[in-house]
Protein backbone atom coordinates (compact mmCIF):
# COMPACT_ATOMS: atom_id res chain seq x y z
CA UNK A 1 0.00 0.00 0.00
CA UNK A 2 1.11 3.35 -0.98
CA UNK A 3 1.87 5.86 1.94
CA UNK A 4 0.82 9.69 1.53
CA UNK A 5 3.51 11.68 3.03
CA UNK A 6 4.30 15.30 2.66
CA UNK A 7 7.55 15.59 0.66
CA UNK A 8 9.75 16.83 3.72
CA UNK A 9 8.26 14.38 6.36
CA UNK A 10 9.22 11.37 3.29
CA UNK A 11 12.73 12.81 3.45
CA UNK A 12 13.08 13.38 7.31
CA UNK A 13 11.70 9.60 7.40
CA UNK A 14 13.42 8.06 4.88
CA UNK A 15 16.83 8.85 6.03
CA UNK A 16 17.25 6.05 8.40
CA UNK A 17 16.58 3.61 5.64
CA UNK A 18 19.13 0.47 6.43
CA UNK A 19 22.50 -0.02 4.34
CA UNK A 20 22.62 -3.63 3.50
CA UNK A 21 25.81 -5.41 2.17
CA UNK A 22 27.68 -4.99 -1.51
CA UNK A 23 26.90 -8.38 -3.00
CA UNK A 24 26.44 -8.91 -7.25
CA UNK A 25 23.43 -10.61 -7.77
CA UNK A 26 20.21 -11.09 -5.27
CA UNK A 27 20.01 -14.98 -4.86
CA UNK A 28 16.24 -14.72 -6.69
CA UNK A 29 17.29 -13.80 -10.00
CA UNK A 30 15.72 -10.24 -9.72
CA UNK A 31 15.95 -8.12 -12.93
CA UNK A 32 18.62 -5.46 -12.32
CA UNK A 33 19.69 -2.14 -13.95
CA UNK A 34 21.75 0.64 -13.39
CA UNK A 35 21.07 4.63 -13.35
CA UNK A 36 23.59 6.99 -13.53
CA UNK A 37 23.84 10.57 -14.47
CA UNK A 38 25.04 13.80 -14.64
CA UNK A 39 29.22 12.50 -15.62
CA UNK A 40 29.40 15.32 -18.46
CA UNK A 41 32.86 16.05 -19.73
CA UNK A 42 34.31 13.60 -17.09
CA UNK A 43 34.29 10.98 -19.64
CA UNK A 44 37.27 11.47 -22.03
CA UNK A 45 40.92 12.27 -21.70
CA UNK A 46 42.14 14.01 -19.27
CA UNK A 47 39.65 12.02 -17.02
CA UNK A 48 39.82 8.80 -17.89
CA UNK A 49 41.20 7.65 -14.27
CA UNK A 50 39.63 6.01 -11.17
CA UNK A 51 38.70 9.54 -9.51
CA UNK A 52 36.08 10.36 -12.75
CA UNK A 53 33.27 8.42 -14.24
CA UNK A 54 36.01 5.56 -15.14
CA UNK A 55 35.41 5.17 -11.51
CA UNK A 56 31.62 4.71 -11.67
CA UNK A 57 32.39 1.61 -14.12
CA UNK A 58 34.99 -0.02 -12.13
CA UNK A 59 33.17 -0.16 -9.33
CA UNK A 60 30.01 -1.55 -11.62
CA UNK A 61 32.07 -4.37 -12.90
CA UNK A 62 33.28 -4.80 -9.00
CA UNK A 63 29.36 -4.94 -7.38
CA UNK A 64 27.61 -6.38 -10.69
CA UNK A 65 26.30 -4.03 -14.17
CA UNK A 66 23.21 -5.05 -14.01
CA UNK A 67 21.22 -5.74 -17.64
CA UNK A 68 21.57 -2.44 -18.78
CA UNK A 69 22.09 1.09 -17.73
CA UNK A 70 19.84 4.45 -18.13
CA UNK A 71 21.52 7.88 -17.86
CA UNK A 72 18.81 10.31 -16.17
CA UNK A 73 20.89 13.68 -19.00
CA UNK A 74 23.64 15.20 -19.26
CA UNK A 75 26.25 13.12 -20.64
CA UNK A 76 27.42 15.98 -23.00
CA UNK A 77 29.71 14.04 -24.96
CA UNK A 78 26.98 11.02 -25.37
CA UNK A 79 29.42 9.81 -28.03
CA UNK A 80 32.17 9.76 -25.09
CA UNK A 81 30.16 7.88 -22.51
CA UNK A 82 29.02 5.38 -25.09
CA UNK A 83 32.47 4.97 -26.05
CA UNK A 84 33.74 4.13 -22.38
CA UNK A 85 31.09 1.99 -21.75
CA UNK A 86 31.99 -0.05 -24.10
CA UNK A 87 34.93 0.07 -23.38
CA UNK A 88 34.80 -1.36 -19.59
CA UNK A 89 31.47 -2.97 -19.61
CA UNK A 90 30.84 -4.13 -23.63
CA UNK A 91 29.98 -2.56 -26.99
CA UNK A 92 27.13 -4.92 -26.22
CA UNK A 93 25.82 -3.47 -22.82
CA UNK A 94 23.19 -1.46 -23.60
CA UNK A 95 22.66 2.17 -22.38
CA UNK A 96 19.78 4.02 -22.42
CA UNK A 97 20.29 7.98 -23.02
CA UNK A 98 18.03 10.85 -21.58
CA UNK A 99 17.98 14.11 -22.71
CA UNK A 100 19.51 16.92 -20.22
CA UNK A 101 19.75 20.13 -20.37
CA UNK A 102 23.57 19.79 -21.13
CA UNK A 103 22.69 17.91 -24.43
CA UNK A 104 21.08 21.24 -26.01
CA UNK A 105 24.12 23.30 -25.58
CA UNK A 106 25.70 21.19 -28.55
CA UNK A 107 23.47 20.13 -31.68
CA UNK A 108 25.81 17.86 -32.24
CA UNK A 109 24.86 16.40 -29.33
CA UNK A 110 21.27 16.25 -29.93
CA UNK A 111 21.74 14.97 -33.62
CA UNK A 112 24.16 12.23 -32.15
CA UNK A 113 21.27 11.53 -29.79
CA UNK A 114 18.66 11.08 -32.43
CA UNK A 115 20.99 8.85 -34.36
CA UNK A 116 22.01 6.89 -31.81
CA UNK A 117 17.62 5.74 -31.24
CA UNK A 118 17.02 6.20 -35.34
CA UNK A 119 13.21 6.03 -35.85
CA UNK A 120 12.89 4.01 -32.24
CA UNK A 121 14.48 0.54 -33.13
CA UNK A 122 18.41 1.01 -32.76
CA UNK A 123 18.03 0.34 -28.67
CA UNK A 124 17.45 -2.94 -27.72
CA UNK A 125 13.46 -3.92 -26.64
CA UNK A 126 11.93 -0.30 -27.83
CA UNK A 127 8.31 -0.94 -27.87
CA UNK A 128 7.28 2.10 -28.34
CA UNK A 129 8.80 5.83 -30.04
CA UNK A 130 8.58 9.04 -29.22
CA UNK A 131 5.53 11.52 -30.73
CA UNK A 132 6.30 13.10 -33.43
CA UNK A 133 8.78 15.53 -33.41
CA UNK A 134 11.13 13.46 -30.55
CA UNK A 135 10.30 9.99 -31.99
CA UNK A 136 14.18 8.92 -31.59
CA UNK A 137 14.52 10.64 -28.05
CA UNK A 138 11.36 9.82 -25.86
CA UNK A 139 11.12 6.17 -25.88
CA UNK A 140 9.11 3.18 -24.14
CA UNK A 141 10.93 -0.49 -23.81
CA UNK A 142 10.26 -3.82 -22.07
CA UNK A 143 12.44 -5.49 -20.07
CA UNK A 144 11.17 -9.42 -18.50
CA UNK A 145 7.98 -8.05 -16.32
CA UNK A 146 8.78 -4.42 -16.50
CA UNK A 147 8.19 -1.14 -18.46
CA UNK A 148 10.81 1.31 -19.07
CA UNK A 149 9.33 4.90 -20.20
CA UNK A 150 12.17 7.69 -21.13
CA UNK A 151 11.10 10.92 -21.25
CA UNK A 152 12.85 14.22 -23.42
CA UNK A 153 11.39 16.92 -21.34
CA UNK A 154 12.47 19.34 -23.58
CA UNK A 155 10.08 18.09 -25.91
CA UNK A 156 7.99 21.01 -26.90
CA UNK A 157 5.03 19.42 -28.82
CA UNK A 158 7.20 20.11 -31.91
CA UNK A 159 10.83 20.26 -31.42
CA UNK A 160 13.14 17.57 -29.29
CA UNK A 161 15.72 20.56 -28.28
CA UNK A 162 13.40 23.86 -26.10
CA UNK A 163 14.53 25.48 -23.68
CA UNK A 164 12.30 25.02 -21.19
CA UNK A 165 11.48 21.01 -19.47
CA UNK A 166 7.75 21.99 -18.80
CA UNK A 167 6.05 18.74 -19.89
CA UNK A 168 4.21 20.06 -22.64
CA UNK A 169 0.31 18.35 -23.30
CA UNK A 170 1.43 16.74 -26.20
CA UNK A 171 4.19 15.03 -24.01
CA UNK A 172 1.79 13.76 -21.52
CA UNK A 173 -0.37 12.96 -23.88
CA UNK A 174 2.34 10.43 -25.55
CA UNK A 175 2.93 9.42 -21.98
CA UNK A 176 -0.60 8.41 -20.93
CA UNK A 177 -1.27 6.74 -24.13
CA UNK A 178 1.83 4.53 -23.49
CA UNK A 179 1.18 3.78 -19.40
CA UNK A 180 -2.62 2.73 -20.42
CA UNK A 181 -1.08 0.19 -23.22
CA UNK A 182 1.36 -1.07 -20.71
CA UNK A 183 0.88 -5.27 -19.30
CA UNK A 184 3.94 -5.09 -17.47
CA UNK A 185 3.82 -5.35 -13.51
CA UNK A 186 6.53 -2.96 -12.91
CA UNK A 187 6.79 0.59 -14.39
CA UNK A 188 9.88 3.28 -14.16
CA UNK A 189 9.69 6.78 -15.65
CA UNK A 190 13.31 8.45 -16.29
CA UNK A 191 13.46 12.01 -17.30
CA UNK A 192 16.15 14.77 -16.48
CA UNK A 193 14.40 17.25 -14.11
CA UNK A 194 13.18 16.43 -10.36
CA UNK A 195 9.49 16.86 -9.98
CA UNK A 196 10.65 18.52 -6.75
CA UNK A 197 14.24 19.49 -6.48
CA UNK A 198 15.82 18.10 -2.97
CA UNK A 199 18.60 18.45 -0.41
CA UNK A 200 22.00 15.81 -1.04
CA UNK A 201 21.50 12.73 1.33
CA UNK A 202 24.69 13.34 3.00
CA UNK A 203 25.38 16.85 2.83
CA UNK A 204 22.31 18.76 2.69
CA UNK A 205 23.13 20.89 -0.50
CA UNK A 206 20.58 22.06 -2.53
CA UNK A 207 20.97 23.24 -6.23
CA UNK A 208 18.54 24.36 -9.19
CA UNK A 209 15.65 25.34 -6.95
CA UNK A 210 14.52 27.96 -10.18
CA UNK A 211 14.67 25.50 -12.24
CA UNK A 212 11.68 23.35 -13.86
CA UNK A 213 9.63 21.73 -12.57
CA UNK A 214 10.15 23.81 -9.79
CA UNK A 215 9.26 26.54 -11.80
CA UNK A 216 6.01 24.70 -13.60
CA UNK A 217 4.18 23.43 -10.41
CA UNK A 218 0.98 22.91 -12.43
CA UNK A 219 2.43 21.18 -15.37
CA UNK A 220 4.86 18.70 -12.61
CA UNK A 221 1.57 18.40 -10.36
CA UNK A 222 -0.32 16.49 -13.66
CA UNK A 223 3.25 14.61 -14.19
CA UNK A 224 2.57 13.48 -10.68
CA UNK A 225 -1.35 12.64 -10.85
CA UNK A 226 -0.74 10.48 -14.14
CA UNK A 227 2.66 8.35 -12.62
CA UNK A 228 0.01 7.83 -9.61
CA UNK A 229 -2.73 6.86 -11.94
CA UNK A 230 -0.82 4.59 -13.53
CA UNK A 231 1.05 2.89 -10.51
CA UNK A 232 4.64 3.82 -11.51
CA UNK A 233 7.20 2.37 -9.10
CA UNK A 234 9.80 5.14 -9.58
CA UNK A 235 10.43 8.30 -11.42
CA UNK A 236 14.31 8.70 -11.70
CA UNK A 237 15.85 11.93 -12.44
CA UNK A 238 19.39 13.86 -12.35
CA UNK A 239 20.12 17.95 -12.93
CA UNK A 240 21.00 18.98 -9.62
CA UNK A 241 24.04 17.27 -8.69
CA UNK A 242 22.51 15.86 -5.38
CA UNK A 243 21.47 12.25 -4.34
CA UNK A 244 18.41 12.29 -2.84
CA UNK A 245 15.52 9.72 -2.37
CA UNK A 246 11.76 10.02 -1.07
CA UNK A 247 7.67 9.01 -1.39
CA UNK A 248 6.53 12.66 -2.72
CA UNK A 249 2.78 11.76 -1.92
CA UNK A 250 2.49 8.53 -3.22
CA UNK A 251 5.24 8.13 -5.87
CA UNK A 252 9.20 7.15 -5.27
CA UNK A 253 11.30 9.90 -6.80
CA UNK A 254 15.07 9.16 -6.81
CA UNK A 255 17.41 12.01 -8.03
CA UNK A 256 20.42 9.99 -8.69
CA UNK A 257 23.13 13.12 -8.33
CA UNK A 258 26.25 13.22 -10.69
CA UNK A 259 28.57 9.84 -11.48
CA UNK A 260 31.55 12.04 -12.64
CA UNK A 261 33.39 11.08 -9.48
CA UNK A 262 35.01 14.53 -8.81
CA UNK A 263 32.62 16.86 -9.00
CA UNK A 264 34.44 19.36 -10.42
CA UNK A 265 37.90 20.11 -11.94
CA UNK A 266 38.99 22.28 -9.79
CA UNK A 267 40.16 19.80 -7.41
CA UNK A 268 43.87 20.24 -6.59
CA UNK A 269 44.77 16.78 -8.32
CA UNK A 270 43.01 18.02 -11.20
CA UNK A 271 43.99 21.42 -11.23
CA UNK A 272 47.39 20.65 -11.25
CA UNK A 273 47.57 17.98 -13.46
CA UNK A 274 45.87 20.46 -16.43
CA UNK A 275 48.01 23.52 -15.49
CA UNK A 276 51.24 21.21 -15.80
CA UNK A 277 50.33 20.46 -19.57
CA UNK A 278 49.91 23.96 -20.03
CA UNK A 279 53.33 24.62 -18.61
CA UNK A 280 55.16 21.85 -20.06
CA UNK A 281 53.52 22.98 -23.55
CA UNK A 282 54.32 26.47 -23.28
CA UNK A 283 58.17 25.32 -22.51
CA UNK A 284 58.62 23.46 -25.58
CA UNK A 285 57.70 26.74 -27.90
CA UNK A 286 59.38 29.02 -25.01
CA UNK A 287 56.75 30.35 -23.26
CA UNK A 288 57.15 31.21 -20.07
CA UNK A 289 56.05 29.68 -16.83
CA UNK A 290 54.08 33.16 -15.71
CA UNK A 291 52.43 33.46 -19.26
CA UNK A 292 51.52 29.89 -19.52
CA UNK A 293 49.76 30.15 -16.16
CA UNK A 294 48.39 33.47 -17.41
CA UNK A 295 47.43 31.61 -20.25
CA UNK A 296 45.66 29.12 -18.55
CA UNK A 297 43.49 31.23 -16.59
CA UNK A 298 41.89 33.55 -19.44
CA UNK A 299 40.83 29.54 -20.92
CA UNK A 300 39.67 27.96 -17.30
CA UNK A 301 38.54 31.37 -15.63
CA UNK A 302 35.91 29.46 -13.40
CA UNK A 303 38.38 26.59 -12.85
CA UNK A 304 40.58 28.64 -11.25
CA UNK A 305 38.76 30.99 -9.07
CA UNK A 306 36.77 27.86 -7.40
CA UNK A 307 40.37 26.54 -6.80
CA UNK A 308 41.79 29.65 -5.10
CA UNK A 309 38.75 29.96 -3.55
CA UNK A 310 38.49 27.04 -1.84
CA UNK A 311 42.28 26.52 -1.15
CA UNK A 312 43.69 30.06 -0.42
CA UNK A 313 40.55 32.38 0.22
CA UNK A 314 38.25 30.27 1.89
CA UNK A 315 35.66 32.92 3.49
CA UNK A 316 37.26 36.01 2.84
CA UNK A 317 35.38 36.38 -0.54
CA UNK A 318 32.08 36.03 -0.58
CA UNK A 319 31.93 33.96 -3.75
CA UNK A 320 33.99 31.83 -6.04
CA UNK A 321 33.35 34.76 -8.64
CA UNK A 322 34.33 37.69 -6.77
CA UNK A 323 37.84 36.07 -6.98
CA UNK A 324 40.12 38.83 -8.73
CA UNK A 325 41.99 38.05 -12.00
CA UNK A 326 45.33 39.28 -10.73
CA UNK A 327 44.29 37.26 -6.81
CA UNK A 328 43.35 34.07 -9.05
CA UNK A 329 46.67 33.97 -11.42
CA UNK A 330 49.07 34.27 -8.07
CA UNK A 331 47.69 31.95 -6.10
CA UNK A 332 47.38 29.48 -9.55
CA UNK A 333 51.30 30.33 -9.12
CA UNK A 334 51.76 29.80 -5.77
CA UNK A 335 49.26 26.69 -5.64
CA UNK A 336 51.44 25.09 -8.98
CA UNK A 337 55.32 25.90 -7.29
CA UNK A 338 54.06 24.52 -3.88
CA UNK A 339 52.20 21.28 -5.23
CA UNK A 340 55.03 20.47 -7.86
CA UNK A 341 57.59 20.46 -4.46
CA UNK A 342 55.21 18.58 -2.92
CA UNK A 343 55.22 17.97 1.09
CA UNK A 344 53.75 19.94 3.50
CA UNK A 345 53.13 22.79 1.15
CA UNK A 346 51.27 20.65 -1.28
CA UNK A 347 49.22 19.29 1.62
CA UNK A 348 48.22 21.90 3.07
CA UNK A 349 46.41 23.46 -0.18
CA UNK A 350 44.62 19.91 -0.76
CA UNK A 351 43.40 19.93 3.35
CA UNK A 352 42.14 23.38 2.89
CA UNK A 353 40.47 23.17 -0.57
CA UNK A 354 38.51 20.00 1.29
CA UNK A 355 37.74 21.95 4.42
CA UNK A 356 35.81 24.54 2.50
CA UNK A 357 34.75 22.93 -0.90
CA UNK A 358 30.92 21.68 -0.60
CA UNK A 359 31.21 18.90 -3.66
CA UNK A 360 28.53 16.15 -3.12
CA UNK A 361 29.15 12.54 -3.51
CA UNK A 362 29.66 10.88 -7.03
CA UNK A 363 26.94 8.25 -6.95
CA UNK A 364 25.08 5.20 -8.98
CA UNK A 365 21.84 3.60 -8.47
CA UNK A 366 21.46 -0.25 -8.78
CA UNK A 367 17.75 -1.42 -8.83
CA UNK A 368 16.60 -5.01 -7.95
CA UNK A 369 13.21 -6.10 -9.29
CA UNK A 370 11.99 -8.88 -7.68
CA UNK A 371 9.11 -11.27 -6.62
CA UNK A 372 9.41 -9.44 -3.53
CA UNK A 373 8.89 -6.07 -4.85
CA UNK A 374 11.56 -3.45 -5.82
CA UNK A 375 15.00 -2.57 -4.18
CA UNK A 376 17.50 0.26 -4.75
CA UNK A 377 20.80 0.57 -3.79
CA UNK A 378 22.65 3.95 -3.38
CA UNK A 379 26.55 3.32 -3.81
CA UNK A 380 28.82 6.60 -3.38
CA UNK A 381 32.60 7.67 -3.54
CA UNK A 382 33.56 9.93 -0.78
CA UNK A 383 33.65 13.41 -2.87
CA UNK A 384 37.40 13.23 -3.41
CA UNK A 385 37.12 10.52 -6.43
CA UNK A 386 37.47 7.52 -3.61
CA UNK A 387 36.16 3.64 -3.82
CA UNK A 388 32.33 3.44 -4.24
CA UNK A 389 30.50 1.86 -1.44
CA UNK A 390 27.36 0.71 -0.70
CA UNK A 391 25.86 3.96 1.32
CA UNK A 392 21.87 3.63 1.53
CA UNK A 393 19.55 0.63 0.71
CA UNK A 394 15.75 1.50 -0.11
CA UNK A 395 12.73 -0.91 -0.27
CA UNK A 396 10.27 0.36 -2.36
CA UNK A 397 6.07 0.45 -1.25
CA UNK A 398 4.35 0.13 -4.20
Amino acid sequence: MRRHLSPLLAILGLLGAAAGCARHEHSNGALTFVVAADMRQYVAAPYRTPQHFLGVLQALKRVGPGAFMVSPGDMDPPRAVRDLVSDVLGADYPWYPVMGNHELEAAAHVAWLRQYNAQGTTLPHIVRKGPPGSAETTYAFDWADCHFVVLNQYYNGQSDSSANADEVPELLAWLEQDLAANTKTHVFVFGHVPLLGMFDMDNGRVRHQADPLNAFPPQAFRLHQLLLRYHVAAYFCGHTHNTSFANINGLWQFDAGHARGLEEDSAPVDLFAMCARFVEDGARTGVSTKESMADYYETHKKQVQKAVYYMQLGPSAATYDAVTDDAAIQGLARFYEDYRQGGEAKERHVRTFWENAAYAKSTFLKVYVGTSGVTVEIYRDDARGGPYALRKTVVLDE
